[in-house]
């Protein structure tokens, strides 16, 4: 799956609807102090796991900020392109399991109805600070029953990943992934030690 990125430039926010900077002032131990932050949705991720084929179901994305990063650094020449769980934000008025399941059918087209809760974390806890709960799920082929994508042209290639590669994959730096997609890989081999 590949696009043709062109005319990327730097903008001043204007209007924001994900992301809401700005600026605290507090005191600690008697010093007044300014932190700058960004407010950002809550959000659910889900490990994805195939039992039939024994894949994970993974999604590979353009994201601009990685591809911002990637280029603005020593190494140049990045695609911006991420391996990533399934997962979305919390911006419907729904519950984390409820996305969870409206995201693994909108991005993956696997219908769901039942889920296991992993664990909450909180992510860019140097500026956001939101939470983001993991679920795990378990499908079959049978449970595909729409091709999956995403919405609103975001453009999600689904990655069958097989289980006898997810342990090198996770730490394989040639993949750019977020660390909540290593940790749910620990977690289930943890967990299902028989698969390993």
């Amino acid at each position: 799956m590949g696009s043709s990125l062109k005319n990327f430039e730097i903008l001043h926010l204007r209007n924001e609807k994900f992301v809401k900077p700005f600026t605290l002032r507090f005191e600690i131990d008697g010093q007044a102090r300014f932190w700058d932050c960004v407010k950002v949705y809550d959000s659910v991720s889900i490990l994805i796991f195939n039992e039939e084929s024994k894949n994970f179901v993974l999604v590979r994305q353009f994201r601009p900020s990685v591809w911002y990063y990637e280029n603005t650094h020593e190494n140049s020449d990045k695609s911006g392109y991420t391996y990533e769980l399934c997962a979305g934000i919390m911006d419907k008025n729904l519950s984390a399991k409820q996305t969870a399941i409206e995201e693994i059918f909108e991005e993956t087209g696997y219908k769901v109805n039942d889920l296991e809760f992993i664990t909450t974390c909180y992510s860019a806890l140097g500026f956001g600070a939101n939470r983001q709960d993991f679920f795990y799920a378990v499908v079959k082929n049978s449970d595909k029953i729409a091709q999956g994508g995403g919405v609103d042209g975001e453009k999600i290639e689904i990655i069958n990943l097989p289980l006898n590669k997810a342990e090198n994959f996770a730490f394989d730096d040639n993949f750019i992934k977020a660390p909540g997609l290593v940790m749910c890989f620990l977690w289930f081999f943890k967990k299902h030690k028989n698969f390993k």
